[in-house]
């Protein structure tokens, strides 16, 4: 049994990624071919074998259920799951369930999540209620709220939240230059008379 620690597993994607730049940077074409059609043969060899496993479990009832909801919750075997398009939980259901995680903590700051749409392109939300807690900002609480879709639907390319406050420009000021003004006028703001 592989006992792998889970902060190598946490690094794997970053290395996957740095190791598939070193094969498309290979000189030779040949090599660099046959290197990517075994990534993919070993790919599909082990989405093939989770296919079958996801196969019989659901065969196994109310235990498989439960396996099934186990399956989806482990961050690691429901990233595996969504890399071999098997994750037991359609994509608005995974989105659905991490808006109704934020549902606690977003409450107690009187606030409320909703799902306005959710589609691989883009997930919409609504922000409810007003953001008063001075030590997390609009842009903070954004990007918290973004990171839980995201960790719920890595396969969604975009995430807008509605209802936060955008950030606040600067009033510009007018400057209206001295010669501009009509002479007379001008003398009056100039020595206090108008």
């Amino acid at each position: 049994m592989n006992d792998a620690d889970p902060r190598t597993l946490e690094r794997d994607p970053g290395r996957i990624e740095e190791l598939i730049r070193s094969l498309e940077a290979l000189s030779d074409t040949r090599a660099r071919e046959q290197a990517k059609e075994l990534v993919q043969v070993v790919l599909d060899l082990h989405g093939a074998g989770l296919a079958r496993v996801i196969e019989l479990i659901t065969t196994a009832g109310v235990v498989g259920q439960t396996l099934l909801e186990a399956f989806a919750d482990d961050d690691q075997v429901g990233s595996m799951l969504l890399l071999h398009g098997l994750h037991p939980q359609d994509l608005e259901s995974r989105v659905q369930r991490a808006v109704e995680k934020l549902h606690p903590f977003l409450g107690t700051h009187g606030l409320r999540l909703e799902l306005l749409q959710s589609g691989e392109e883009l997930v919409r939300l609504k922000l409810h209620g007003n953001w008063q807690d001075k030590k997390l900002s609009d842009k903070t609480l954004k990007r918290d709220i973004e990171a839980a879709i995201l960790d719920a639907a890595p396969d969604v390319a975009r995430v807008e939240v509605e209802g936060l406050a955008e950030p606040q420009a600067r009033p510009t000021e007018v400057f209206v230059p001295v010669p501009s003004i009509p002479s007379r006028k001008r003398e009056g703001i100039l020595t206090g008379k108008t």
